[in-house]
């Protein structure tokens, strides 16, 4: 998850745009209304880890204690900081709702030097708004004391995330559409494991959704799920693909994916550079 704005703007620009989570339980939201956390799809956290644009760190302990620890010793430092925040924002709202509201006097023709400003300062005030962060402000303490950046644990945790991946190949395909500059999404709601846009998902419909990847040398293609997929792909306007890896030197397994991630020293590993995937379009003609 990630619950940073400027993470999520760096994150974006390297066509990684995850799924917006956060609502109120009392006003449920749609889609395009959700707000912080972004969550982030394993193929995105892989690949960034794997290109050297994220690093995992470790909790030690549940987090609920943890913050506990740094509200015990810093608590006094946080309320200044979180009042000051406060105050600062209070100010600003009142000097924009001041300068709006002589805006619209002017446009009257009244002079706002004659207006009431008591009362003018009371409306103020009740309008004022208490702004929810998007950032933790306990946090920062946390990892200053806590986190360490340690490239061998970095390793350990990739390590334990693609052990408890279900299926390497599907990473590789991920990969290899990346490598082509589509930005990819969870493709349930289409029948599929992707779907891929070929550009920022806010300019660009969805143009492909690609399907779990096959063992490309031993797994048969089913007619029934090929015509299935492809009829769905043409009711929902999109290209139904299928895909597998042609080398399993490293796919073959999960072993080999852990071992080949284990033994990587920098972004620069041939795993990252794996090109050897085959993709099948498949489209329904229309008869029948």
């Amino acid at each position: 998850m990630i619950f940073n704005l400027d993470d999520m703007v760096k994150l974006r620009r390297l066509g990684v745009c995850g799924i917006l989570s956060g609502t109120l339980p009392t006003a449920a939201q749609q889609n395009m209304f959700l707000s912080i956390p972004l969550n982030l799809m394993v193929e995105e956290t892989i690949w960034l880890v794997l290109n050297g644009h994220a690093e995992l760190q470790l909790l030690q302990g549940p987090m609920a204690g943890q913050v506990s620890t740094v509200l015990e010793t810093r608590g006094e430092e946080l309320y200044k900081v979180a009042r000051e925040k406060l105050l600062k924002s209070f100010d600003l709202q009142r000097q924009y709702k001041k300068e709006q509201h002589e805006l619209k006097l002017q446009k009257l023709g009244i002079d706002p030097t004659r207006d009431d400003n008591s009362a003018n300062s009371k409306l103020i005030e009740s309008s004022l708004f208490v702004e929810t962060q998007n950032d933790s402000l306990i946090l920062p303490y946390y990892s200053q004391e806590k986190l360490r950046v340690d490239p061998t644990m970095n390793i350990m945790l990739l390590n334990l995330l693609v052990s408890n991946y279900s299926n390497w190949n599907n990473y590789l395909l991920y990969q290899s559409l990346k490598s082509q500059n589509y930005v990819m999404s969870p493709g349930g709601r289409f029948g599929g494991l992707f779907i891929a846009y070929p550009g920022d998902p806010l300019r660009y419909h969805s143009h492909l959704t690609i399907g779990s990847a096959l063992d490309y040398y031993t797994e048969p293609i089913d007619f029934i799920s090929l015509t299935s997929g492809a009829r769905l792909g043409t009711a929902v306007k999109k290209l139904w693909v299928i895909g597998g890896v042609k080398d399993d030197k490293y796919a073959s397994s999960e072993g080999d994916a852990t071992n080949a991630i284990l033994e990587m020293k920098t972004p620069d590993n041939l795993l990252t550079k794996r090109n050897n995937t085959s993709f099948f379009s498949i489209e329904w003609a229309g008869f029948g």
